[in-house]
């Protein structure tokens, strides 16, 4: 007789010690995997203690412990794993945004490209080339931008290509730049009736 009491006793202290740590580790990421079991296992040993008719009371609280235990650990996890998917989708973000696979995005939302004419300027033994481009931070914050621009023939092949580097633009800030300032004179008559085209946009 003595003995099935300390059998009984048995499966709620262990149920007891077990929903404890669970429940004081539920909120640890990482070592709440073996929350979980903790919590599983207290609830198990709490149940058979119930069967084998021990404090009522008690094992009840066990199952409550052991319960809760389960719920912070699922719950901390599920919070875990959207911080990691958001961290993910951000760094993911900017790895796009900074290699221009995002073009379309960072034209519509951050900045505005205003190209301007192909200019000529005939010097006595040369010709100086130049089109301006206005750019303009349309963030809430201090952005660098880095423009690829392609001068495309009628029949749309490519003549040439420049970069605008817009570097640490402040929020609703505008800069000019003159692209195309040396154009091999062979190009020259193409470039004058060619159609300027933004190709690719990255933002840092």
């Amino acid at each position: 007789m003595e003995n099935q009491e300390k059998k009984k006793s048995g499966f709620s202290t262990a149920g007891l010690v077990l929903s404890i740590i669970g429940i004081c580790t539920s909120f640890m990421p990482i070592i709440n995997n073996i929350s979980f079991v903790l919590g599983v296992l207290a609830i198990i040993f709490a149940i058979i203690a119930l069967i084998k008719k021990d404090s009522k009371v008690k094992n009840i609280i066990i199952l409550i412990i052991g319960l809760l235990a389960i719920v912070i650990t699922l719950n901390s996890q599920k919070a875990l794993s959207d911080s990691l998917d958001d961290l993910s989708k951000d760094l993911d973000t900017s790895v796009n945004n900074a290699t221009g696979k995002n073009t379309e995005d960072i034209l519509n939302n951050y900045v505005d490209v205003s190209l301007g004419e192909f200019e000529v300027i005939e010097e006595e033994y040369f010709s100086k080339t130049k089109l301006t481009v206005k750019v303009t931070n349309k963030a809430s914050e201090k952005k660098s931008y880095s423009i690829q621009i392609e001068a495309v023939s009628e029949d749309g092949s490519r003549i040439a290509q420049d970069y605008v580097y817009a570097n640490d633009l402040n929020a609703g800030q505008s800069q000019s730049f003159d692209i195309f300032t040396f154009v091999s004179s062979d190009k020259l008559e193409s470039m004058k009736n060619a159609t300027f085209k933004i190709v690719e946009a990255s933002m840092y």
